[in-house]
């Protein structure tokens, strides 16, 4: 990664989108056999995941618009997240998001990661795996654990928990954000996830 950032950034993104797009049709099968629905209607949607594919490979080599990739990259971190969040276990999904958690904050808050690769590849890294919204930096690792941590919240506490879950995330951004504002950089996990575990593990205590 240090001699090609750039490429090595867009073939992460790349791998993500391909995950991703697999994780929907995992889905949507699943959904699919739930609901009793014939083999016949999965087929009709195979061509979204031929899309998906198609638009991870050019996106890979540069030539998928800005709107697109930017889709792409939400829709696919959403469905791998939210494949990774139904599929865990409680306790290994929680571990998984700490983790991610510590990393993010390490990541921000230190400068062993530019000082390892050198600034200038970092900064290229960085561009091309987070995505502008407004003035502020997401990063996809974020986008992927508030979808694992929503998700992971449907499954174990129902659909009014998830709702919960999702609020709280949401004010953890919002926060994050003002943050982002007065120090100039702040880790997107911290908070967001800090706060949507909190009905995760008063659900557990209750259990």
């Amino acid at each position: 990664m240090k001699r090609y950032p750039e490429k090595s950034a867009r073939l992460i993104v790349a791998a993500v989108a391909i995950v991703g797009t697999i994780s929907g049709l995992i889905l949507l099968r699943t959904s699919l056999q739930a609901l009793g629905a014939p083999p016949t209607v999965f087929l009709v949607t195979l061509p979204l995941g031929y899309l998906g594919l198609s638009w991870s490979v050019r996106g890979y080599f540069g030539s998928l618009s800005h709107r697109k990739t930017t889709g792409l990259i939400l829709t696919s971190t959403t469905l791998l997240g939210a494949l990774i969040g139904t599929s865990l276990t409680t306790i290994v999904a929680i571990t998984f998001l700490v983790a991610l958690t510590v990393l993010d904050v390490i990541i921000v808050e230190s400068e062993t990661i530019p000082a390892i690769m050198g600034r200038a590849s970092y900064d290229q890294v960085v561009s091309v795996v987070t995505l502008q919204v407004d003035t502020f930096v997401i990063g996809l690792g974020d986008f992927l654990a508030y979808s694992i941590l929503s998700s992971a919240a449907l499954r174990i506490l129902g659909f009014y928990g998830a709702i919960e879950t999702s609020i709280l995330i949401l004010s953890g951004i919002a926060v994050t954000f003002k943050m982002t504002k007065s120090r100039g950089k702040a880790p997107g996990l911290l908070l967001p996830v800090s706060l949507g575990l909190i009905p995760i593990l008063f659900g557990l205590l209750r259990t």
